[in-house]
């Protein structure tokens, strides 16, 4: 079984920290916290901003995942934990050589807002700091001299993510035309794209530099919002969801994961 190094430990590094675990691969996740992960993974408290703090990392490790979340929804906290805390590991692990460090990006990075289609070729000019910031780390990953791949999940849901529950609960309402649309992947889906590359890279099969992971299908804002007031069923009455959740208006294909899948 293979040493796997778990960098954040949230949703998506947490529960990923213990299915690996439980599949007898030998994990070590690092958290802010000494709270445990799960039975079976190994816990190193540390802030991945802190240089210092990153301490007694495992040595020869196989496989890398980067998954930190910000604490502060900033400019400044964005850089700290993703650009400089993923500066930070990959300094601490030089001198090893795993066979793939994986960086949980976002599909933020993307600039378009106009209903095109976009996929890991498409432009990436973003305008929000959260996107450039995430940006700036994929960069900092794929010109290192570690073999790297960037995973850019869309919008995610699932047990404990319910704003659009929410939203939808409160009478959230968006015009049907011009069609608004949005991106999303569960929870139990961003594990299984994880697994799989993980998988790959560990069996020494081929990766691309970069995946975009999402549902197989977009969907508009109207329609998600109508599918979800008709499952709650009393709603508060209609009123225009914000601006915010009409800004990220892309499709995002998932082919070229799908294609590696086959």
């Amino acid at each position: 079984m293979a040493s796997i190094l778990v960098v954040g430990t949230g949703d998506i590094g947490g529960h990923l920290a213990q299915d690996l675990a439980r599949e007898g691969h030998d994990v070590t996740g690092v958290r802010r916290s000494d709270k445990p992960v799960g039975e079976g993974v190994q816990v190193i408290s540390a802030d991945v901003s802190d240089a210092s703090t990153l301490t007694d990392l495992p040595d020869n490790i196989d496989i890398v995942v980067y998954s930190v979340a910000a604490p502060v929804f900033s400019k400044e906290g964005y850089h700290a934990y993703y650009v400089k805390g993923l500066k930070n590991i990959l300094k601490k692990l030089k001198g090893q050589t795993p066979k793939r460090v994986f960086f949980v990006s976002s599909s933020s990075v993307y600039h378009q807002m106009d209903g095109e289609w976009v996929d890991e070729n498409s432009e990436t000019t973003p305008s929000s700091f959260a996107g450039k910031e995430m940006l700036a780390a994929e960069k900092v990953l794929l010109d290192s001299a570690f073999h790297g791949t960037v995973v850019r999940f869309t919008g995610i849901y699932g047990p404990g993510r319910e704003r659009m529950i929410q939203q939808a609960r409160q009478g959230g309402y968006c015009d049907p035309e011009p069609a608004v649309w949005t991106n999303r992947i569960h929870r139990d889906d961003c594990l299984g794209v994880l697994k799989f590359l993980i998988n790959r890279a560990l069996n020494g099969e081929s990766l691309d530099d970069c995946y975009l992971a999402t549902d197989n299908e977009p969907a508009t804002l109207f329609d998600v919002l109508e599918w979800m007031k008709d499952r709650i069923g009393e709603v508060d009455p209609d009123s225009d969801v914000g601006e915010v959740s009409r800004r990220a208006n892309r499709r995002c294909s998932n082919k070229r994961l799908w294609f590696n899948r086959s």
